[in-house]
């Protein structure tokens, strides 16, 4: 069971950088090695386009990743006293579970793969998914176990609540396991 919520979160929760920018950023897609897309979160460092993150690019990287922290920490520390506090750091928690959550929707829509626009992925249009599409072709039972733990209510297809749910138990499950 823990195996395959850990599946599940490998495979439908890439690494989000929400702190840059959240759902609303438009983020480019470029190519690269095997033809699949090299991450928005990443491709906006691949300045010069070639698919790979260079030595100077990563260090660009780490700088905006630390001023970011920076930020986030200045962020929390409502009171400006320089410490963050357990009801600071509760705050915070909150909206950053908010912001996942945002992610996690838009993420979960921004594929356009509902093709018939019912608000639920039937096994075919999750298979388009860009987490997916890569998946089905080498492990098709994998992608199909998926999304029978996905489709809680045996209906046929993925809703949003269904999806959310197996991602806040695969975030328990990590957190407890």
């Amino acid at each position: 069971m823990k195996f395959s919520y850990l599946a599940l979160c490998t495979i439908c929760c890439t690494p989000l950088v929400f702190a840059q920018g959240g759902p609303q950023q438009q983020q480019q897609q470029k190519r690269f090695g095997d033809a699949t897309c090299l991450p928005a979160y990443l491709a906006q460092y691949d300045v010069d386009g070639d698919g790979v993150i260079s030595e100077e690019e990563r260090q660009v990287m780490e700088q905006a990743r630390d001023q970011i922290r920076k930020q986030l920490r200045t962020d929390w520390d409502t009171n400006g006293d320089g410490a963050i506090s357990e009801q600071e750091r509760e705050q915070a928690k909150t909206r950053l579970r908010d912001m996942i959550t945002e992610c996690r929707v838009t993420r979960f829509w921004e594929a356009e793969s509902d093709t018939d626009e019912d608000e639920v992925l039937s096994y075919e249009e999750f298979v388009l998914l860009p987490g997916m599409a890569n998946k089905v072709v080498d492990n098709p039972e994998l992608v199909a176990t998926i999304f029978d733990r996905l489709d809680a209510d045996d209906s046929g297809g993925v809703s949003l609540e269904e999806f959310l749910a197996a991602v806040k138990q695969c975030d328990r499950d990590r957190t407890n396991g």
